[in-house]
């Protein structure tokens, strides 16, 4: 007995710093459990129980993952003798190695906490390409999340002191620490060391059920839980560790339907009648609404907004009331609006190995018709890397911040305020040929959702919440945007078209949260030289925006895309699909399903209409089965389609 105590007796101070890891990871989701709560409703103690046995597994991966470095390191230094002079640099190496990866993994996770409410999933590749661009309102982010910020620096804390007690230097005999560097004392000897080693990595991988069937992946949660509750069950570092390494085989190639069945489904390529002059040469403004959740719009709902202009402009409109966006991020809503391409991609398509697909969408079609191409963006040049995807798509003249050459009028986080960008822009399109297209992205309706300090008084409407009162001051930004406009030749023979690029939570404590409500924004669309609005039941989604504004142009010819004509009758059956996370969703007008693509499963079937909660699974019931066969069926096919294209570099 007392020879096994000394031989476990190393592994004590391993199982010390793997507790206190452990520890950390289960604070930082219960911070992310706290801080989203509305989002996770009717969670009972089972469930909770459940969520927190997986997320132990998850975070155990992670661990294992974060440390592979450390250990190696830490071994070298253990079998080299205390006098040697590359063992005092490994430690010192290891030491940092242990604190900056265990930061840098807790930091993911504790940046997922307050980002969540945006990105609608844990963190994953996308995250490369918007963390730079978003620190130029770290200001913002440090008065609104410092509570975030000081749980961090204790957390950082605690890693420098568990490191030095991790990764000691030469001690005396009997003073025992965590990791395989630490155990050299003169009870351990170097053969024992490799055997500690091997049974701390077995018995995790065996608790964690990666040996001996398979591996733990960041969808393996949805085994004993509500796909709804998954994201409380990961781990941030863990789900962008996975991203990164799977990036060259995000598209898993599918074979569900042969070619000539899969063309009669879902395609990419669209005809839409032979050539000819009928083209109506209408100039066609399309305004990208950054972060506008159809709520602030819809009458009668407790989050509308103050916004007299959009209510007034809705009301001579084409206005449609069930529609949906396709991406859960900026740099996903604008793909779908202009290229009609839904996100299936952990990154931005256009940063995508994917990015060199020809495109044939709104932009490259009226360039070719002749038309002068723009887009307006009040943040830096190629924010977000939109200046890559709008010349991809077609768009001759990118017009931002260091155009508008007035700072000013910055608003210290994001760019120019809407009112003076926007009015900027319409003296830009007064100087241009026409027909035009003029794509308007706004900032200011973008958290911390500034306002000019002139306004602030303004629209301080005390009941209503600072995303409200910017949705107020975008709205009259709009409003002198149009009065700038209607006083050019060009405004009657327009085409103005509104859709939001993304969902965004506006804190309704009355709405509770499900699969579709993070994907609900406004479109509509107003032609100045119509009268009478019209009110389209159709589910639209973004991507079905290009060949809506194309056969309002009457055009004649091809397109590329995934959206088919609002203004089709064939349309009464539409639907919008989107990833999220680890699983895809096909919205229609009554059911939400959802697919796990890597375990070849739905996960569950929602009729959101009537079940807003979405507590009563249908998925099982025969009742049914022709619902979600048909839902299948669709979703399938348009993963088929979408990989299709974009693994050939062809939407043809």
């Amino acid at each position: 007995m007392n020879a096994l105590r000394r031989f476990l007796r190393p592994l004590q101070p391993l199982c010390s710093v793997l507790g206190i890891l452990l520890l950390l990871y289960a604070m930082t989701r219960l911070v992310f459990w706290w801080y989203n709560h509305r989002q996770f409703p009717g969670i009972g103690f089972h469930e909770g129980l459940m969520i927190f046995l997986r997320g132990l597994q998850q975070d155990l991966v992670t661990v294992i993952l974060v440390n592979s470095p450390v250990l190696c390191l830490s071994a070298i230094a253990a079998y080299l003798r205390p006098d040697h002079f590359l063992r005092r640099g490994l430690i010192v190496i290891s030491r940092w190695l242990f604190t900056g990866l265990n930061a840098a993994g807790i930091a993911l996770n504790i940046l997922d906490v307050g980002y969540f409410q945006f990105s609608r999933h844990r963190s994953n590749l996308d995250l490369l390409y918007v963390f730079s661009d978003s620190l130029g309102s770290f200001k913002s982010v440090l008065a609104g999340y410092w509570l975030l910020l000081l749980f961090f620096t204790g957390t950082l804390f605690i890693l420098i002191r568990t490191a030095r007690n991790a990764i000691p230097g030469n001690r005396p005999a009997g003073k025992v620490a965590l990791s395989a560097s630490s155990v050299h004392t003169q009870a351990a000897s170097r053969p024992r060391l490799a055997l500690y080693q091997l049974l701390v990595l077995t018995a995790a991988m065996l608790i964690t059920g990666a040996l001996p069937r398979r591996f733990v992946l960041p969808s393996t949660p949805l085994l004993s839980l509500n796909a709804a509750d998954l994201p409380l069950a990961q781990n941030s570092a863990f789900t962008f560790m996975y991203s990164v390494l799977r990036k060259q085989h995000q598209l898993k190639p599918v074979n569900y339907f042969p070619a000539q069945e899969l063309a009669s489904i879902v395609s990419t390529s669209h005809n839409m009648g032979k050539d000819g002059d009928t083209l109506q040469r209408k100039n066609v403004v399309i305004c990208i609404l950054e972060s506008f959740s159809r709520c602030y719009l819809t009458p009668g709902d407790p989050m509308k907004a103050n916004t007299p202009f959009f209510d007034s402009l809705i009301g001579k409109s084409m206005y449609f009331p069930n529609a949906h966006a396709n991406g859960y991020t900026s740099n996903q809503g604008i793909v779908a609006i202009l290229a009609g391409l839904p996100s299936f991609l952990d990154e931005p398509f256009f940063y995508s190995e994917y990015a060199n697909t020809p495109l044939r969408s709104i932009g490259n079609i009226l360039k070719e018709k002749g038309y002068d191409t723009n887009f307006f963006l009040g943040a830096g040049k190629d924010h977000f890397g939109f200046g890559k995807f709008t010349h991809m798509a077609g768009i001759d003249h990118y017009y931002s911040r260091s155009d508008f050459n007035d700072d000013r009028a910055y608003d210290g986080n994001w760019g120019i305020f809407d009112e003076p960008f926007l009015r900027f822009g319409a003296r830009v399109l007064a100087g241009k040929p026409t027909p035009f297209l003029a794509v308007f992205f706004n900032i200011s309706s973008h958290p911390p959702f500034t306002i000019p300090p002139q306004y602030r008084e303004r629209f301080n409407y005390p009941d209503q919440t600072p995303a409200q009162r910017s949705i107020s001051y975008t709205d009259h930004s709009f409003q002198t945007f149009f009065a700038d406009c209607s006083k050019a030749p060009w405004f009657r023979n327009s085409i103005f078209v509104f859709c939001a690029d993304h969902w965004l939570d506006p804190y309704n404590k009355k709405k509770p949260y499900n699969f579709v409500n993070p994907t609900s924004i406004p479109i509509f669309i107003y032609d100045p030289s119509r009268d009478g609005a019209v009110v389209n039941n159709t589910l639209a989604a973004q991507v079905d925006l290009t060949p809506t504004i194309l056969e309002l142009l009457h055009y004649k010819g091809s397109y590329t895309g995934m959206g088919k004509s609002l203004l089709d009758s064939a349309t009464a059956n539409n639907y919008s699909v989107i990833r999220n996370g680890d699983l895809y969703l096909i919205i229609t007008k009554d059911f939400v399903l959802g697919y796990d693509l890597l375990r070849e499963k739905s996960r569950f079937l929602y009729r959101h209409s009537g079940d807003d909660v979405e507590m009563n699974d249908l998925l099982e019931e025969d009742a049914q089965w022709g619902a979600r066969t048909r839902l299948e069926r669709l979703l399938k096919a348009n993963i088929q389609c979408y990989d299709q294209a974009l693994t050939r570099r062809s939407l043809e």
